[in-house]
């Protein structure tokens, strides 16, 4: 599926965080970034590799698996937010499932669907644009 051109001068370049457990999930939502012209942190699997990277990083945008490993992504949540950095949540939980930092985060559903995460990228990258 093709981009449009404004759309792929927005994002090209973004260095974005992809937090997820699940070695192929991963590994797809990589392949996709990539192929959008991102530039794909990670993946990492852990809820201290994430911090580390935010910390050494601090990367543009996130995409976060919900549970890593009987972890939950919330402190990473938090390190955004407390950044200013936008993120979304990539998840087979329900959205009333989520608490904290993730209750109110833009959710998608696994499997990894590139139409439905480019329209999330969008609307959180928008957001960000507006405040």
């Amino acid at each position: 599926m093709t981009m449009s051109a404004d759309l792929h001068r927005k994002i090209a370049g973004l260095r974005i965080l992809v937090v997820e457990d699940e070695r192929l999930i991963a590994l797809d939502v990589q392949d996709i970034l990539e192929g959008w012209g991102c530039i794909a942190v990670g993946p990492v699997a852990t809820v201290a590799a994430a911090i580390s990277s935010i910390e050494k990083d601090c990367p543009d945008v996130a995409i976060l698996d919900v549970q890593l490993s009987g972890e939950t992504s919330e402190p990473i949540a938090e390190a955004f937010r407390a950044r200013g950095r936008p993120f979304l949540v990539l998840t087979a939980y329900q959205q009333q499932h989520l608490t904290g930092a993730l209750g109110n985060a833009p959710l998608f559903r696994k499997p990894v669907d590139e139409k439905s995460l480019r329209q999330g990228l969008t609307s959180v990258l928008s957001n960000v644009a507006r405040s």
